[in-house]
């Protein structure tokens, strides 16, 4: 179990950089993050395309889309139990949205097929680049205080399966979404989904002793979940999302940003999401904040999205 410090805030609901310093600077971080990472993984990516979809869940989606219109991702959540978008169909709240979606269905309803129809008109109704996961951040340190019924590892996994089986035929992925390290919670997630998330902070143990920012520490994250995520699927490559990022420290933004998109980069990781929550920040003891952050930090992301550019050829 992971310390409760490493739970993030329940999902309920300053002058621009010089192009010639930043550029020298991100050419210092990506040969950084290749030594970084050189240790326990080839820095030799898989044979597929760098493109990085970027985006934000609904606090900081219309500001980001507005100063990058390239950060089309949208994580979208549902909350209550059994509950489900309006009129059962998915939602289409900005048009050309890449759609992260969480829904709560109840295990026992869903394994006696009784949502089937509900969830297969949402399904179905999805457009393309859409995902879904059932039960998010749904783990052994049960950071969102689920009940029992559902924070347990048979029915997690059990619900992933059923979930990936009622998207088949339709244009929507089906994956799982963990928070905090992966490898304390392998027997938590199915093998064979279409990705594997994860929502990722600047926890208090990812900084140095003196509370600066680690690129070697969160590199030896992503790397340790990884190295998790190929014991459950037996692959090499699994698709891999990040659906939550942030820091509480808008001095640590750009680097932590730019460190976890480097890494997906070269890992078959092609969905960043980040978090922004008003009462997120260090003094509601969060681990995010509000939207907007420093213009450096907006410039950092905005430079990202043209960087990974997902609509490029």
């Amino acid at each position: 179990m992971f310390a409760a410090w490493e739970s993030p805030e329940n999902a309920m609901t300053e002058e621009r950089y010089g192009l010639e310093a930043v550029t020298s600077r991100r050419q210092a971080l990506a040969a950084g993050l290749a030594i970084a990472g050189a240790s326990t993984l080839s820095t030799s990516g898989p044979a597929t395309s760098n493109k990085i979809v970027f985006g934000s869940d609904r606090s900081g989606y219309p500001g980001f889309k507005h100063a990058a219109p390239l950060a089309v991702g949208l994580r979208w959540y549902f909350n209550d139990e059994n509950e489900f978008p309006p009129g059962m169909t998915w939602p289409k709240p900005y048009p050309g949205t890449h759609m992260t979606l969480s829904l709560r269905p109840n295990p026992k309803d869903l394994f006696a097929g009784k949502l089937d129809h509900k969830l297969k008109a949402v399904i179905h109704s999805a457009p393309a680049n859409s995902e879904l996961t059932f039960w998010h951040e749904n783990t052994s340190g049960n950071p969102l205080k689920y009940p029992h019924y559902v924070n347990n590892a048979h029915t997690a996994v059990r619900m992933q399966k059923y979930g990936k089986k009622l998207c088949q035929g339709s244009k929507v992925l089906f994956g799982v979404i963990t928070v905090g390290p992966v490898h304390i919670q392998r027997d938590w997630i199915a093998p064979s989904l279409d990705w594997y998330g994860d929502d990722l902070y600047e926890f208090p143990k990812l900084r140095n002793a003196n509370n600066t920012f680690s690129r070697k520490k969160v590199v030896a994250r992503l790397n340790q979940n990884l190295a998790a995520w190929r014991k459950v699927t037996g692959k090499r490559w699994p698709a891999i999302r990040i659906c939550e990022a942030n820091s509480p420290y808008d001095a640590h933004r750009a680097a932590f940003f730019a460190t976890i998109a480097h890494w997906l980069a070269g890992h078959n990781g092609n969905r960043m999401l980040t978090y922004w929550n008003p009462r997120g920040d260090l003094a509601h003891g969060g681990l995010s904040g509000p939207w907007p952050p420093s213009k450096p930090v907006l410039s950092e992301l905005t430079f990202l999205t043209r960087r990974y550019d997902w609509t490029a050829r």
